[in-house]
This record gives C-alpha cells, structure tokens and sequence, in this order.
C-alpha cells in the first residue's frame, strides 16, 4: 500500500517544519511527502530542502482561492494510492497512519479513514481536548449513514483524512465556493463507507491568521455545501430531513459568532473616534446575523455607543 501525504503551504514556514517532522516521526511511512507552495514569500522553499530527497517540492502562483487548488495540485501530482492530507500547521501524533491502516484493513471498501484531532495553540501547547468523549474504538458508516452525520456539521479536519486517491479526483476538483473538504466528505461518501479511529491522533492548529478564523467567509462557503446536498437527500427520509435542519442550525451559530465579531470590532472603531469604519462594519454584522444585533442589549449598546461617537466628535470640532 503506498500512501502520498498532500501539503499545501503558505508562508507558515516553521509550522511546516513542524507538521514534517511529525510526517517522519509516523511508525509508518508514507511512500512520499508532497509540498506544493502557494506562492509563499517566506523560507518555505528552504525548509522542503532542508529534508533532501524526503520531499517533493512543488511551487505555483498564489491565485487566490485559499489553498484549494494548492491542495489539488498536490492530489493530481500524488503516486499513491491513498491520499493523506495535512495542513501546513497541523501535526500527527507517531501512530496516526498505522492506526488508519489497520482500520482500512478491517474494512478495505472504505473511502475515507478519520481520526479524531485535538487542537493546539500557535506555540503547539494542547487546549482543552476538541472531542469530549473518544471511545479508542474504529466506527464504520456505510453511504446512507454517512450523510446523515456528515449533514449535522463538518466534525473531520482535513489534516485527519486519509483518503482513497480515485475518490478525490473521480469527480474532478472541487467548488471554488464551497468549504472544500465539506464537500470532499460528502462527494466520496455518496460512493464508499466511512470509518472513524476514534481517538485523537491529529493535532489541529487554531491560530488568528488561519482561513477559518473569518467566521463570515467561512459559513457563507459551509452553507453553499450544505444546500448542494440538497439533490442528495433520500426521499421520504426524516433522517435525512432532521440532519439538514441541524446542518442549517450549524452554519447560523457560526454566521451569529461572525456578526458578534462584526460587533466588537465596530465598538473599537467607535471608541477610537473612526464612525466611518464602524458604520461598514455594523452593516456587516446584519448581513451575517441580524438576531444578534437586534438583541436588546447589544442593540441599545451599539446605538448609544455611537450616539456618543457622534458627540465626542461634534464637541472636537
């Protein structure tokens, strides 16, 4: 069995080390490391060096699209059978890969193997575990089932995934507006199983430049994948009905945390005295969560608070 593990990478040059090393620290080893550099202006290029003949550096122009053709440069250029992803700034624990193996054995019809993951800080240092309960346990979903979790929300990051190589490029690359691993899930499990190694052996590095810290984009790309599955529920299925509705509950908390964002940065730029950013951002949070704004405290707030922004800056001139 030989397994590519896909890099893309962007200016995180230290991370990369890091999330290498925890490539060549697994118990067992891939048939290949691929990098692909997104257009990084840091020492990206000299870290994939420094490991010799161990990495396959590859480089392209940064085209905007947050590491998603990156990460599909890095599939088509895969000579492995299996596919495992990880993020730049993520890293394995040593028996991640054996532990995916031996459930593929258990199961060889699968399309994809999880495991479960535990985030880390930018110093690497471990939060408070990302899974409250882990069974230590291997779980299989079968298509049908699959959907119905998958629909709830999206709890695999990429960097957990080892994938079956034909399920990813079998249907060609991904939705530029979708959140792109979401909507790998759905599309390899509409044809192979699922399985789960219930136990936390990828670690998930939250930081506050990543792609997923802007809450807006994010949801706005989590709920174009959630309505394209809307073709794919099974008829007649309450199942699949009562998913959906938690899918669509998900993607509005996460819009409702982007507009509480949009908030607090408005209140800033009103008690620096800079009404016109704030106006933009006030739009903002209504776009993303009109509830939030509307509540009455935080509306009240946010009228008074610029009431006395208006003042102030009446009074100063």
């Amino acid at each position: 069995m030989r397994i590519t593990v896909a890099i893309a990478a962007y200016n995180a040059a230290d991370y990369l080390r890091e999330a290498i090393d925890s490539v060549l620290a697994q118990t067992f080893q891939p048939f290949e490391i691929i990098v692909v550099d997104d257009g990084s202006t840091d020492h990206t290029r000299q870290v994939c060096e420094s490991f010799g003949g161990r990495v396959r550096y590859i480089y392209q122009e940064n085209d905007g699209t947050a590491g998603i053709t990156a990460r599909w440069k890095s599939i088509q250029e895969a000579r492995g059978d299996w596919v495992a992803l990880l993020d730049h700034d993520d890293r394995w624990l040593p028996p991640k890969l054996q532990r995916q193996i031996e459930a593929l054995g258990e199961w060889p019809d699968s399309g994809v193997i999880f495991t479960r993951y535990q985030n880390i800080d930018e110093r690497g240092d471990r939060f408070e575990p990302s899974e409250s309960q882990v069974s230590d346990k291997t779980i299989r979903f079968d298509c049908s089932d699959a959907l119905h979790h998958l629909l709830r929300a999206n709890p695999y990051c990429p960097s957990s995934a080892l994938v079956r190589r034909l399920a990813l490029i079998e249907d060609g690359p991904p939705s530029q507006t979708s959140c792109g691993d979401w909507s790998d899930w759905f599309r390899i499990t509409r044809k192979y199983p699922m399985i789960i190694v219930d136990q936390n052996l990828t670690e998930y590095r939250v930081t506050s430049e990543q792609f997923c810290s802007n809450k807006d984009y994010l949801a706005t790309r989590m709920r174009e994948s959630l309505m394209s599955q809307k073709a794919y529920l099974h008829d007649g299925c309450a199942a699949c009905k009562a998913a959906f509705r938690a899918g669509e509950a998900h993607v509005k908390q996460i819009f409702s945390v982007a507009a509480r964002a949009y908030l607090d940065q408005y209140h800033a730029a009103l008690m620096a005295g800079d009404t016109a950013k704030a106006l933009p951002l006030l739009k903002q949070a209504m776009r993303a969560a009109p509830m939030e704004v509307f509540r009455p405290r935080r509306f009240a707030a946010a009228s008074r608070n610029y009431a006395t922004a208006i003042l102030k800056r009446s009074s100063s001139e």
